[in-house]
């Protein structure tokens, strides 16, 4: 066997053991229920809705669904092929990402380099994989970025058909604002480092065009104003921010993988002694600065940007040229027909695990779902009181909400009033005032959550079912009795 041929079969295995690895770990939450909902109201109305969906406490407030495209993308994945369809595609999605990264870094850097920056990569990237639409957006995120990298490391403008990748980017997630600000980075890198024969008052027109081009392109989208303005509102949401397990700063008190980076880092640069361009050592620290601050940062950004930001600066101090390997991403595709044979078998067992083996939702969803399906055939009237993480279950099932993790509709105001009241950490008035200000007849809220204790003991309230997940009261009075008697019997059958 040749150099070429055990590099191309140990890329073959890892790239495939990781694809596994990441099916395994694809878990639903609570976020692609109500996902998948939005997206079936967009299809049948044939509109992007404006107010509050879903909500009987924000029904008239001002709503920008910036993910309607993904939305739309993933109900139809859904109603297809159910689970299994939304699975696929998050492991497309991100199998796809780490190969436009790879391909870059095999462009740059030895083989077996690379390879340990793609396990690098994966090991931030898994935290985060779940079928929501950050996840259609993370390949042209990627193929964004090396676009940019690859036009400053040439010293030129980017192409402007990368416009049409921003355009898609803009429809698909809220995270497109991301993608101006390394506009801005690679033009100022482009323009700092330009050799003395290009000339830097032309590069920086084009480099401007190309980002006011970028700019207007973002209004390209059904959200119009409001979803361009729509990122500025989220990251001023400072109470969210420090609430929304995703948007936490990350805890170290348990192995995490962000840890092992930044000690992989100083290690590197210590022992190695490499010197990182100016611009490129603040585009890193400003990479460690956002995962520090944000659990999904270090997922959705540092996993990927991270190993792409080093590879030119790694490929110099390691003095490598491509000419010494003639190794790329096109050398992993079969050639053969038993290469051919072998992958199309390895992908028909993949999909037979994904579609018939797999257990993708979780016990607790599970539970919870059958639960709410329960309530809904028992068809009884009212507005429910219930926790953050189900508000998605309850979309799901057909219920207005009274609140969900939608928290550019609800905001810091009512979610810490939310908060505040089933955490009793004021007593029990702050929960009875938004009990009675929004007419609750029943509530549905997490086995864990401090106010269960109160319906448990209040004379008013009735205890109709509960497990380890989850627990649903009744307002006495309000629901006939026969129905409540029924609605037990049929939960306690579960």
């Amino acid at each position: 066997m040749t150099e070429l041929q055990r590099t191309r079969a140990l890329f073959l295995l890892v790239i495939g053991y990781i694809t596994f690895l990441i099916t395994l770990s694809f878990h639903t939450e609570f976020d692609p229920y109500w996902h998948i909902r939005v997206g079936e109201w967009i299809v049948n109305n044939l509109k992007v809705p404006t107010t509050g969906l879903f909500s009987h406490t924000k029904a008239d407030a001002q709503w920008t669904p910036h993910s309607w495209l993904s939305e739309v993308v993933i109900f139809l994945l859904f109603k297809a092929w159910g689970w299994p369809g939304l699975v696929m595609m998050g492991v497309t999605a991100t199998t796809l990402s780490i190969l436009i990264m790879l391909k870059y870094l095999l462009e740059k850097l030895p083989p077996m380099r690379a390879m340990y920056l793609l396990l690098m990569a994966y090991s931030l990237l898994i935290a985060h994989i779940m079928p929501r639409p950050h996840i259609l957006a993370l390949p042209l995120m990627t193929y964004w970025f090396v676009g940019l990298l690859k036009a400053n490391e040439q010293h030129k403008a980017p192409s402007l058909y990368l416009i049409l990748i921003l355009v898609l980017w803009t429809n698909l997630h809220g995270s497109y604002l991301i993608g101006l600000v390394y506009v801005l980075f690679f033009a100022l890198e482009a323009i700092v480092t330009a050799p003395a024969n290009i000339n830097r008052f032309l590069l920086s027109k084009q480099w401007g065009l190309f980002f006011g081009i970028s700019l207007a392109s973002l209004m390209l989208t059904p959200l119009g104003i409001d979803g361009l303005l729509l990122p500025f509102q989220l990251t001023d949401q400072s109470y969210s921010m420090s609430i929304i397990g995703e948007w936490v700063s990350p805890n170290f008190q348990h192995f995490n993988f962000l840890e092992l980076w930044l000690i992989v880092i100083i290690i590197f640069g210590f022992t190695q002694k490499m010197e990182l361009p100016l611009l490129r050592l603040v585009f890193l620290l400003g990479l460690i600065h956002l995962s520090l601050q944000h659990n999904r940062y270090a997922a959705d950004l540092m996993s990927l940007q991270g190993p792409l930001i080093l590879a030119m600066p790694l490929a110099k101090h390691w003095q490598y040229t491509k000419q010494e390997s003639n190794f790329t991403l096109a050398d992993l595709a079969p050639v053969t027909s038993l290469g051919k044979t072998l992958f199309i078998l390895a992908l028909l067992s993949w999909s037979i695990y994904v579609i018939k083996i797999k257990d993708i939702e979780f016990l607790s969803s599970k539970r919870i779902n059958t639960m709410l399906m329960t309530v809904r055939q028992a068809q009884l009237p009212g507005k429910v009181f219930n926790d953050y993480n189900i508000g998605g279950y309850l979309i799901f099932h057909g219920f207005e909400t009274f609140i969900d993790s939608r928290a550019e509709l609800y905001r810091d105001d009512t979610l810490k009033l939310f908060m505040e009241a089933t955490s009793l950490a004021g007593g029990e008035k702050p929960l009875e005032t938004l009990l009675s200000q929004y007419d609750i007849t029943w509530s549905f809220l997490t086995a864990k959550s401090p106010a269960v204790s109160y319906f448990n003991m209040h004379p008013d309230w009735m205890p109709i079912y509960a497990n380890e997940y989850a627990a649903i009261h009744v307002r006495k009075g309000r629901w006939p009795l026969e129905a409540i008697k029924h609605l037990k019997l049929e939960l306690q059958k579960q």
